[in-house]
């Protein structure tokens, strides 16, 4: 029998991929506006998808989670299974494609929650340890990543609202995977792509070899994105690399566990690796659309 901790991730994941490839599948098989855009339409789909495991996994461990609460705060259990229907709502939310002006803004306030009250009080606490610097990273680009589609939603409408945040998205997550390229580089041990503590699985080929080679390509896409012809390319290659990683090494880790808690770390790799690839399609998607607006502009005039 499936350990229901196993379980409702793996079905809650895997179902609302389905149904936003269902649901954005006109956009992914839209005539191309740009070479290479198609692959965009999979940020909200990826995003979503990781969403709805993370609420399965507080559905099924939230007693556990609680734990990581802050402890001055009231009812953590109640919590852990509150952020699992917020997780769940905004999942919800970007697969039907309803009210996802409502979803991203609330989406991005609780990620930067999770920074403000968990990740960066643990970082300032541990200064002198690196990991600790990577959750709040991590959770701010996550929390960027959805007032990136939020300035998508409404690039037509509030054009100049949804240039800066695109702007301020292009810089944020161009530092980010440029640190993470630097960390896959340092610590070549570790499993590559967002750093983490987890060594890298044995079964892995060449792995100082794949995580240099991400770190160098994280770097490299990074810079990219400092530049604003290239922007849009650096953060989808990105994106895709992330995509590739899941496949190739962290989906296998789910088959090739022998125990609950190995199945419920791959799901967690599967999860974050994809939702970072989201992330950066989407941070994509917003760049791409601030600079289309000033051509439907002038087609108007």
């Amino acid at each position: 029998m499936i350990a229901p901790a196993v379980l409702w991730p793996s079905i809650l994941g895997a179902a609302f991929f389905a149904a936003g490839i269902c649901t954005y599948g006109r956009d992914l098989l839209a005539p191309l506006p740009r070479p290479g855009s198609r692959v965009l339409a999979l940020g909200p789909v990826l995003i979503a998808a990781s969403m709805a495991a993370f609420a399965g996994e507080h559905f099924t461990a939230a007693k556990s989670l609680a734990a990581l609460v802050p402890k001055w705060m009231p009812s953590r259990v109640f919590i852990a299974y509150f952020v699992g229907v917020a997780h769940l709502a905004a999942a919800l939310s970007l697969v039907a494609r309803r009210y996802v002006r409502w979803s991203t803004i609330f989406l991005a306030i609780m990620f930067a929650l999770f920074v403000l009250l968990l990740h960066l009080p643990n970082a300032v606490e541990h200064a002198a340890n690196r990991v600790f610097w990577i959750f709040p990273v991590r959770e701010t680009t996550f929390a960027i990543g959805a007032l990136a589609l939020f300035g998508t939603e409404v690039s037509y409408e509030w054009p100049a609202s949804s240039n800066r945040l695109a702007a301020v998205a292009r810089v944020w997550t161009a530092m980010a995977i440029i640190y993470f390229g630097i960390e896959n580089i340092l610590y070549p041990q570790l499993s590559p792509g967002v750093p983490d503590t987890k060594a890298t699985s044995a079964w892995v080929p060449f792995p100082h070899l794949v995580a240099y080679l991400t770190g160098i390509l994280l770097i490299a896409f990074g810079i990219a994105m400092f530049m604003k012809k290239y922007a849009v390319s650096g953060a989808k290659y990105a994106g895709i690399l992330m995509i590739l990683l899941t496949i190739v090494l962290y989906v296998p880790e789910f088959f090739l566990a022998r125990s609950v808690l190995q199945q419920v770390t791959a799901i967690n790799f599967v999860a974050d690796t994809l939702l970072f690839a989201g992330t950066m399609l989407a941070v994509a998607s917003a760049i791409s659309a601030s600079e289309s607006k000033p051509i439907a502009t002038q087609a108007a005039m």
